[in-house]
C-alpha cells in the first residue's frame, strides 16, 4: 500500500475520504451512477460529435472532434508521467469499476469540464449556466463516488481543462483563419502528416492515427464539393438529421468486418461521417419532404 501510495499528494487523507464515499453509497443510486460512468467512454463521444457535426453544425462537430482528439492524447501522456495510481488500486474493494491505467488526471473531469466550459461561454445563457454547470459537477463527482478517482485527480483534469478552454478561445479564431489563408490541399496535407507522425512515434494510438486521417480526407472532398449539411434552423430539424446520420453510422459500424485492423474500422468510421452522413441526411429530408 505504502509504494502504490507513494507521490500521492496527502495519501492518508484521500484514501480515508474515498473509504467513506464508499460506506455511504446508496444502493437505489448505484445504477445511476454506473450509468454516468457511460460519459467517460469513447462510445459517449462517437455518439456526440455526430449529433454536434450533423444536427447542429458541421464547423463545430470538427472543433469539438478535434480538440477531443488532443485530448484523448494529452490525458494518458500525463497519466503516464506522473503515475499516480486510483483508489480502486490501493483499495479493489472500493471501485465500483475497475480500471488499470494510472489515476491522475480524471480524463472524465477533464473532458465534461472542457465541453461544460464551452457550452457555458458560447451559449452565454442562464440555461447554459444550468445545464453546464449539472453536467460538470455530476460526471466529476461519478469519477469519486465510482471510487475510480481520487479528489486530486479530479481537480488535475479541472486544471488541465481550463488550461486547454482559455487555449480554445484565444486560438480558435485565429487558427480557422490562419488555416483558410492556407487553401484547403494545404489543410489537407497538414490534417494527414499529424497522424503518420502519430503511427511513427506512437504505434498504439494507430486507432487515432486512422480516425485523423479519415476525418481529414473526407473533410477535404466535402468542403470541395460542398457536401456538408448548413446550420439546422430548428431544434426539431437538427433532430431529425442527428438520428437520421447516426441510424446510418450505428449500421455502417455494426456490419464493419470484425477481423479488420481497429485503424481501418476507425478510419473508415470518421470517413463515413466527414464525406457520406451529410448528404445521407440530404437525401433522408429530401424524402421526408416529398411524403
Amino acid at each position: 500500500m505504502a509504494h502504490l501510495l507513494a507521490g500521492l499528494p496527502f495519501p492518508e487523507k484521500q484514501l480515508q475520504f474515498m473509504t467513506w464515499l464508499a460506506g455511504i453509497r446508496s444502493p437505489s443510486l448505484d445504477p445511476f451512477f454506473r450509468f454516468l460512468n457511460y460519459f467517460d467512454t469513447p462510445y459517449f463521444f462517437f455518439v456526440l460529435i455526430p449529433i454536434i457535426w450533423l444536427g447542429y453544425s458541421y464547423q463545430w462537430g470538427l472543433r469539438i472532434y478535434y480538440w477531443f482528439t488532443l485530448n484523448s492524447l494529452l490525458n494518458p501522456f500525463v497519466k503516464q508521467m506522473v503515475g499516480w495510481p486510483r483508489p480502486c488500486t490501493d483499495v479493489p474493494e472500493i471501485g465500483m469499476f475497475h480500471f488499470t491505467d494510472n489515476g491522475f488526471p480524471s480524463g472524465g473531469a477533464q473532458v465534461c469540464m472542457f465541453l461544460g466550459a464551452v457550452f457555458i461561454y458560447y451559449w452565454r445563457s442562464r440555461t447554459a449556466w444550468i445545464v453546464g454547470m449539472t453536467y460538470i459537477l455530476l460526471i466529476s463527482f461519478s469519477r469519486l463516488y465510482l471510487g475510480v478517482h481520487y479528489p486530486i485527480d479530479i481537480l488535475g483534469g479541472w486544471a488541465i481543462a481550463i488550461a486547454m478552454f482559455f487555449l480554445f478561445i484565444n486560438m480558435e479564431n485565429s487558427l480557422e483563419k490562419f488555416l483558410a489563408k492556407q487553401g484547403l490541399f494545404s489543410c489537407l496535407v497538414l490534417s494527414l502528416l499529424f497522424p503518420l507522425i502519430l503511427i511513427l512515434v506512437a504505434p498504439g494510438k494507430s486507432y487515432i492515427a486512422g480516425s485523423l486521417v479519415g476525418a481529414g480526407l473526407g473533410t477535404y472532398f466535402s468542403l470541395k464539393y460542398r457536401l456538408f449539411l448548413p446550420a439546422s434552423k430548428t431544434i426539431a430539424q437538427g433532430v431529425y438529421r442527428s438520428s437520421v446520420g447516426l441510424a446510418f453510422i450505428f449500421l455502417f459500424v455494426f456490419f464493419w468486418p470484425s477481423e479488420f485492423p481497429l485503424f481501418s474500422k476507425s478510419f473508415a468510421t470518421a470517413f463515413f461521417l466527414s464525406l457520406a452522413a451529410s448528404p445521407i441526411c440530404k437525401w433522408a429530408m429530401t424524402c421526408k419532404t416529398c411524403l
